[in-house]
């Protein structure tokens, strides 16, 4: 469970404050975080049958450049 709330908490740390007139996101960002989490949870791969602390999450965005000259 202690890892789980690491995880949320990264999460929430990570979030940038940006301030601004309109609400852009999410009213409470540790719910956020948390629907974050079981989106990441949700799409994983791997044994099924290992238990939830030996499983590494992680999340990355791949971003595509096209150069043309």
């Amino acid at each position: 469970m202690a890892a789980t709330q690491k995880l949320v908490k990264d999460i929430i740390d990570s979030k940038t404050g940006e301030t601004s007139k309109r609400r852009k996101g999410a009213k409470n960002s540790e719910t956020a975080a948390k629907v974050a989490l079981m989106k990441l949870k949700m799409h994983a791969a791997g044994d099924k049958s290992l238990p939830q602390t030996f499983k590494i999450l992680t999340h990355s965005n791949l971003l595509i450049i096209s150069l043309e000259l």
